[in-house]
């Protein structure tokens, strides 16, 4: 055997060993935990209260641009 065929055959043998190895156990991805169990928890938690605020941030705008509006145009309602 010349030393080009061993090493083709080397090559091929790791090739095969590679992809045997890379098809992977039966074993199933277990689920992640809530987001509120993980270090992420606050931040989650953060995000949910400023959509609740920027709700009634708008909600305030709104009620101030009508109030500003009836007092520029009194007959318009």
């Amino acid at each position: 055997m010349t030393k080009k065929s061993r090493n083709r055959s080397l090559l091929s043998l790791a090739l095969m060993a590679s992809l045997l190895a890379a098809c992977g156990s039966e074993q199933q991805p277990s689920e992640p935990p809530p987001v509120e169990e993980t270090a992420f928890g606050d931040m989650a938690g953060a995000v949910d209260k400023a959509r609740a605020v920027e709700g009634q941030v708008q909600d305030h705008k709104q009620a101030i641009d009508r109030a500003l509006e009836q007092n520029e145009n009194p007959t318009a309602e």
